[in-house]
């Protein structure tokens, strides 16, 4: 028997799933690197901000049309296989499987630890041990696995509980920040443009870090085959999802620079519980778990989308076969959920948030724009309908030239940082012609497969997937 996914989130899960996977760590973490990428110059970094929510919009704008044209889960993955072929889309889940996804949910999970640590070493960070950070964040990930292994609904009611403290939790820092402005403290604003020291190669980690902390307003793409009638939901779901955090951004970073000078700002990552510190009183101590949860928020999202990613790749038999399994009985794909946790192990022992920002950042980009670069090439393919959402050309060539000019200058300032992960990604390529090869496909590949559904037929209680006939 096989089973297949089923549609299951309406408007108001996507959007708390698309606000969701974009409030998180990001707004959090990300305001001490614009700041100091941007030459300690508080209207620059304001400008950042703003900047990067309208290359955001563009993105997902872009997206809302890939979305709706094909209907098919992956992200991605999806449109670049649809747009220029099999090796193009295996060259992205490679670099989702081995860099950009573990990263993501490595990142949300430091995050929050960084956040729970933080009060008990508020005078000297630095000394916080990088071990009980790692051991912390382990154990997010492993319940965040748990709660997606078990159920959809389970994982769609966290995101919205996490939705719901990130977004309070912005609100009263907002709030605070605009009550310190109306008492008079405007002096951190004076001459808001006096630069200190800013360079090109600094300035491309300021917008590394601002798109960091915007990012995943492309998350609901990866599961549009279970959102109930996507074609209405899908642009909806993208827009209003993304234009809460927007907003919420641009004014909780005026609360930061109200209340903190920028020597406060720039001293760590956990800039909100030194915010807290100085004006909520007792009420800091209820921003804390807020604000890791929100941050576990991003861990959840990485977690549901990768898994359908990859899930993907499996179905289509681009990545071995038992990856588009799904429980019998939950529907969810169990056995690329334990995938991504796998890889996420390795990774979380690098235990340094602010060391892996921009590389994240730059190679989950390059997918990104791939696909929207095929969009022309899209819409001759699949012919436009009534329930296409069309972007208008402008949109998808900012996002790219902006994603081209970043990545030369983010290459061109610091290529040992960013060569490294692209030759990773471009592994993929030999990889590809391996397992097409006839020697792979006749052996080694049809054993593995093999045991692999096995085991997971009897430990998982999984059962191989069908594609959908229609992708229109």
């Amino acid at each position: 028997m096989t089973v297949g996914l089923k549609r299951q989130l309406g408007i108001i899960s996507a959007i708390s799933y698309v606000t969701g996977g974009i409030i998180g760590g990001g707004i959090f973490v990300s305001p001490s690197s614009v700041l100091s990428g941007a030459g300690a110059s508080v209207g620059l970094s304001l400008c950042v901000w703003v900047f990067c929510g309208f290359i955001s919009y563009c993105g997902a704008l872009s997206y809302a049309e890939l979305g709706t044209r094909i209907k098919k889960s992956g992200g991605s993955y999806t449109y670049v296989r649809a747009a220029f072929g099999d090796m193009a889309g295996f060259t992205v889940l490679w670099a989702q499987l081995f860099v950009v996804r573990p990263l993501a949910a490595v990142l949300g999970s430091l995050v929050t630890a960084e956040y729970i640590m933080r009060p008990f070493y508020l005078e000297c960070p630095d000394l916080a041990p990088k071990s009980a950070k790692v051991l912390l964040a382990t154990a997010i990930l492993a319940f965040i696995v748990a709660c997606n292994c078990y159920s959809v609904r389970v994982g769609a009611g966290i995101q919205t509980v996490s939705a719901v403290c990130k977004v309070s939790a912005l609100i009263v820092i907002i709030a605070a920040g605009v009550y310190h402005l109306i008492q008079g403290h405007n002096e951190n604003f004076r001459d808001p443009f006096v630069i200190s020291n800013l360079n090109p190669g600094d300035f491309t980690m300021a917008l590394y870090a601002g798109l960091y902390a915007y990012v995943g307003w492309d998350h609901i793409n990866n599961a549009v085959e279970e959102i109930i009638q996507p074609q209405r939901t899908m642009p909806i779901a993208i827009l209003g999802g993304l234009a809460i955090p927007t907003v919420c951004y641009i004014t909780a970073n005026i609360a930061y620079h109200a209340v903190m000078t920028n020597q406060e700002i720039l001293s760590g990552v956990a800039v909100a519980v030194v915010f807290g510190e100085r004006m909520l009183g007792p009420l800091k101590w209820a921003m804390v778990p807020c604000i890791g949860m929100s941050a576990a928020g991003i861990a959840n999202v990485i977690i549901f989308t990768s898994s359908r990613l990859n899930f993907v790749g499996g179905r289509d038999n681009v990545f071995p076969r038992f990856l588009g399994m799904v429980n019998a009985e939950s529907r969810t794909p169990m056995p690329t959920v334990l995938l991504v946790f796998a890889f996420s192990l390795v990774v979380v022992s690098l235990g340094d948030v602010k060391s892996i920002i921009g590389t994240y950042s730059f190679v989950r980009a390059l997918p990104e724009a791939v696909a929207i670069i095929g969009i022309l090439r899209l819409r001759r393919k699949f012919p436009d309908t009534h329930e296409v959402y069309k972007v208008p050309l402008v949109f998808p060539i900012i996002f790219v030239v902006f994603f081209m000019a970043l990545s030369v200058t983010a290459i061109a300032y610091q290529p040992a940082k960013f060569l490294v992960p692209l030759a990773i990604v471009f592994l993929a390529v030999p990889a590809y012609l391996i397992s097409v090869s006839d020697w792979w496909r006749k052996g080694p590949s049809i054993s593995f497969n093999a045991t692999m559904v096995t085991i997971c037929r009897r430990l998982l209680l999984c059962q191989l997937a069908e594609a959908p006939q229609n992708l229109m």
